[in-house]
C-alpha cells in the first residue's frame, strides 16, 4: 500500500483502501463546497473523479472557496480542481467539465458512476440530480450551507429525499444578499460531514444519514437530526 495512506489505517481496512482505489465519484460544483470535497477525496485515495462546474472564480470566491486564489481569477473552476489533484494525489484520475449541470448532460455524466457528491447552488439542479440518480441507481450525498448553518444528508436510490425537502418551494432563490452568504468555515465543515457519508457508501458501509438530514448551526453548535 502507499505510504501516503498509511494514517488512514486502521480508521479503514487495507481492502477498503484498495475498494476506493477501483471508484468513481462525481462531484456537482467546484466552489465552496466542491473544492473542500474535490480535496478530501482525493486524499482519501479514491481512484477516480470526475468534477462539473462551468463557472470561473471571481473576487468574492475568495472568502470561502479553497482553490480561489487572486492569481486564479477568471479561470475556469473545475479545471483548477484537476490540476489541484494531479498536484496532491497524482495517482487519481480526475476528468473536469467546464460545464453546468443540466439536462443535457446529467445522464452522461451520472451513468457508470459509483456515488455522485452535491455540490450544487441551486433547486433545480439538484432536483435534476435525484432524478437521475434513480434513472441510474447511483447513490447522492447531499450537502447545503447559508451563512453559519448548513445540512447534510445520504439519498439512497428512489428514496426522493430531495424531492421532499425542496419539491414544495419556490425554483428561484431571492435576489438578496442573505440568501448568499457564507463564511469560510462552513463549507469545509459540511463537506468534511459529506465525505464521511461518502466513505460509507464507497466501501460498503451503512451510511448515518439515509433517510435523516443533519442540520448544524455552527454559531450555536446545536444540532438536529430530522427523520425524512
Amino acid at each position: 500500500m502507499r505510504p501516503q495512506y498509511e494514517r488512514n489505517f486502521p480508521a479503514i481496512s487495507v481492502e477498503e483502501q484498495e475498494t476506493l482505489r477501483q471508484k468513481h465519484v462525481l462531484v456537482l460544483g467546484c466552489g465552496g463546497l466542491g473544492g473542500y470535497l474535490i480535496e478530501l477525496l482525493a486524499r482519501l485515495g479514491v481512484g477516480r473523479l470526475t468534477v462539473v462546474d462551468g463557472d470561473c472564480f471571481e473576487p468574492s470566491n475568495q472568502n470561502r472557496q479553497l482553490y480561489s486564489t487572486p492569481a486564479r481569477l477568471g479561470r475556469s473552476k473545475a479545471r483548477t480542481a484537476a490540476e489541484r489533484v494531479g498536484e496532491i494525489a497524482p495517482e487519481t484520475a480526475v476528468e473536469p467539465v467546464m460545464e453546468f449541470f443540466t439536462e443535457d448532460n446529467a445522464d452522461a455524466l451520472v451513468r457508470g458512476v459509483d456515488l455522485v457528491v452535491d455540490a450544487l447552488d441551486n433547486l433545480p439542479a439538484r432536483l435534476l440530480l435525484e432524478d437521475v440518480c434513480d434513472r441510474h441507481n447511483v447513490p447522492y450525498v447531499h450537502g447545503a450551507i447559508l451563512g453559519w448553518n448548513l445540512q447534510v444528508t445520504t439519498g439512497l436510490p428512489c428514496s426522493r429525499v430531495l424531492h421532499g425537502l425542496y419539491g414544495g418551494i419556490s425554483q428561484q432563490t431571492p435576489d438578496d444578499p442573505a440568501y448568499k452568504t457564507s463564511l469560510s468555515m462552513t463549507p469545509a465543515v459540511c463537506a468534511g460531514m459529506q465525505v464521511a457519508e461518502a466513505l460509507k457508501l464507497l466501501t460498503g458501509r451503512l451510511p448515518a444519514l439515509a433517510g435523516k438530514l443533519l442540520l448544524l448551526d455552527l454559531r450555536t453548535m446545536e444540532q438536529r437530526m430530522i427523520t425524512l
